[in-house]
């Protein structure tokens, strides 16, 4: 069933050192920094930068033509999020989280302007904690929805199924 998340906090308040981690986050004024590799639409590249990101592409950095593997290790090296529309990427032998840097995989559907911009809403959490996402994080993200998967600081995992509905954002639980 979906809940507002608002409401799932309100039940499950963070503690006071998760509140000032968080502010310690905030204090550092980061910005989103997004790599896009040769799987990743021209016309969703340009939608994003229409939108204010900063997205350096797989050709920009030298890399076309180049394995998965080299794709992840830039965006890890380099602190970026990678973006992709490649499923490989979700395969967890391949690209553990441990290892890999915050990863998004895209489904755009027939690709339309609207379709990925109904994808692209997940990337609302990146542009105002950019702090959160530079690594151990894999989203999968749809038009209608999106999951995360994230290893945390003391080394457990969890999936998240998100979506924005109605301007509200809620959680499957």
């Amino acid at each position: 069933m979906w809940t507002d998340l608002i409401a799932l906090v309100e039940k499950n308040m963070p503690s006071s050192e998760d509140v000032e981690q968080v502010i310690e986050y905030f204090k550092r004024r980061a910005k989103a920094r997004l790599y896009a590799d040769e799987n990743f639409p021209r016309d969703a590249i340009e939608l994003l930068r229409e939108a204010g990101a900063r997205v350096q592409t797989a050709q920009h950095a030298g890399l076309l033509g180049h394995a998965d593997e080299d794709h992840a290790a830039h965006a890890l090296r380099t602190g970026q999020v990678l973006l992709t529309c490649d499923r490989d990427y979700l395969n967890e032998r391949r690209f553990p989280l441990i290892h890999c840097p915050a990863i998004f995989v895209f489904d755009f559907g027939t690709g339309t302007a609207d379709e990925m911009r109904q994808a692209f809403r997940c990337l609302a959490t990146i542009f105002a904690m950019p702090q959160f996402f530079d690594k151990w994080c894999k989203v999968d993200a749809k038009r209608d929805g999106w999951t995360e998967y994230v290893r945390h600081l003391d080394g457990t995992t969890s999936r998240t199924r998100l979506r924005l509905h109605k301007g509200v954002l809620q959680e499957w639980v």
